[in-house]
């Protein structure tokens, strides 16, 4: 196992809670720190990390379309959410993909912390919503739960 990457992950957490309770206000700092971030890692790496960022954005358009998730004032997903998206999927291929080699683990860790990390940024954003039905909490959960396998199963392309 390789050490913790403590900037990225310390740098992804400052990105959430900054995207999410201030939206589009912080999108430059953030995207200056993916830069950063961007220009330290391999080239495998950035492949990888294109390709968790290009599908994580095509999960939330795809759940933003079938009524799972909305935003205020917004028919395609805010920019700042989709800057959230490659700050993630950095942190993705940087510090989580290493736990996330079991593939039954990664489906359930990621099958209950992606829905948890929607709610709370609902609850902190003021311009997500989740549609409060027993369906949409399991289509985020299948979503989550496959990232989650994608995640850990992209690794043995960089790592």
């Amino acid at each position: 196992m390789t050490a913790m990457n403590w900037p990225v992950l310390i740098g992804f957490k400052l990105s959430w809670f900054a995207l999410v309770l201030l939206q589009n206000m912080l999108v430059i700092p953030v995207l200056l720190f993916l830069l950063w971030s961007l220009w330290r890692i391999s080239p495998s790496e950035r492949l990888a990390w294109l390709v968790l960022a290009a599908v994580g954005i095509a999960l939330d358009s795809l759940l933003q379309y079938s009524g799972v998730l909305s935003f205020t004032g917004s028919v395609w997903l805010p920019l700042w959410m989709l800057v959230l998206w490659l700050v993630f999927s950095l942190v993705v291929v940087q510090v989580f993909s290493v736990f996330l080699q079991n593939y039954w683990l990664a489906a359930l860790i990621a099958a209950v912390s992606g829905p948890m990390a929607y709610l709370g940024g609902a609850a902190l954003s003021g311009q997500m919503q989740i549609s409060n039905t027993t369906e949409a909490y399991i289509a985020l959960a299948l979503c989550w739960a496959c990232y989650g396998v994608l995640s850990g199963w992209s690794r043995r392309f960089y790592a």
